[in-house]
């Protein structure tokens, strides 16, 4: 059954996750950024919580075309950071195969992430996640492995916010990734389904929105504590207001444009948004207005828009050409 105010929380995160890339000048850009940190666990607990009561066979599926989508992502931002090579007159051999060295594979391995473009880790950790949750169903301990989800955010947050705090910050390889962000959300959602599935999930809107308000404040204020860190306890906070609101209430933004954006768009604006960022990068620079303050102010809302419709142009070919090829397998 469709949620459509899961639909439109997934529209606000794909659109906050552009505006961590793309910053607003500070402090509102800082502020911004603690904000929107709790897009990609949004996404990973959806990923979970449909994932419920599925069997093997649909897990494969699901396995495959992430795969897919992992192969066809890095392939093109691959090919993206050659031609960027190019335009600066540095392409040769020797830096092609600097994005294959053995450090950058075995980060890329262990860590997820890839040597062509940075957010793109999101679909590798996506891909160990419905891994390790089929090796979970087949042996029929999917719901034995919630304890994972405090053990593993809670180290999330020791390794990097708190060490962040304290001045001994580490790399965020080590908190980004599937270990650390990926499964503990992912099993998340999980268990969120199952709660819903038993009558257990029954938290008033109120309350979710007061979650939800309360972890936005927490993490500006961790954010200004720390410097800055990939995930809050705020994060937390605002990723299961959210996703608890939306069990409550599924039906609240039904037809509007966020949950449009959510259903069919928001994953070819996270997919693509860094490559619109690349571009509108450029022309500001050979125009001369990098430092423009309406730019600086603009550019987040610009490259935010053109993603989306970069994104709606892709959903629509997309379509086309499935319409197109049902109707030659009818003829």
């Amino acid at each position: 059954m469709k949620n459509d105010c899961l639909n439109v929380c997934k529209g606000i995160a794909a659109f906050a996750v552009v505006f961590i890339h793309c910053n607003f000048p500070s402090p509102v850009g800082g502020m911004m950024n603690g904000l929107a940190r709790f897009g990609v666990p949004l996404f990973f607990m959806v990923s979970g919580y449909f994932s419920y009561g599925k069997g093997t066979d649909t897990v494969k599926r699901r396995i495959w075309k992430v795969f897919g989508l992992f192969l066809g992502a890095n392939g093109i931002y691959f090919v993206w950071r050659l031609l960027a090579l190019w335009g600066q007159g540095s392409l040769n051999m020797k830096a092609a195969a600097g994005f294959f060295a053995p450090k950058s594979l075995l980060h890329w391995g262990l860590w997820n992430e890839s040597p062509f473009m940075g957010h793109l880790w999101f679909l590798g950790a996506l891909l160990y996640c419905y891994c390790l949750y089929g090796f979970f169903v087949k042996r029929g301990i999917e719901e034995r492995v919630y304890v994972l989800i405090p053990l593993c955010l809670g180290a999330n947050l020791l390794l990097g916010e708190m060490l962040s705090i304290l001045g001994k910050g580490i790399s965020f390889l080590y908190v980004r990734n599937f270990w650390l962000t990926g499964l503990p959300f992912f099993i998340w959602g999980h268990w969120m389904h199952r709660e819903e599935q038993r009558g257990r999930l029954r938290l008033r809107p109120g309350v979710c929105l007061g979650g939800i308000l309360f972890g936005a404040c927490l993490s500006m204020g961790e954010m200004l504590l720390s410097g800055g860190a990939d995930l809050y306890l705020g994060s937390v906070l605002m990723a299961g207001g959210m996703f608890l609101l939306a069990l409550g209430r599924p039906e609240f933004g039904k037809g509007s444009l966020l949950a449009h954006v959510g259903e069919k768009a928001a994953l070819h604006i996270y997919l693509w948004q860094m490559m619109v960022f690349d571009v509108v990068e450029k022309l500001a620079y050979i125009r001369g207005i990098h430092e423009h303050m309406v730019y600086q102010w603009v550019m987040p809302l610009a490259v935010g828009m053109i993603s989306w419709i970069l994104a709606e142009a892709l959903v629509l070919g997309n379509t086309v050409c499935s319409t197109g090829i049902e109707r030659r397998r009818g003829q």
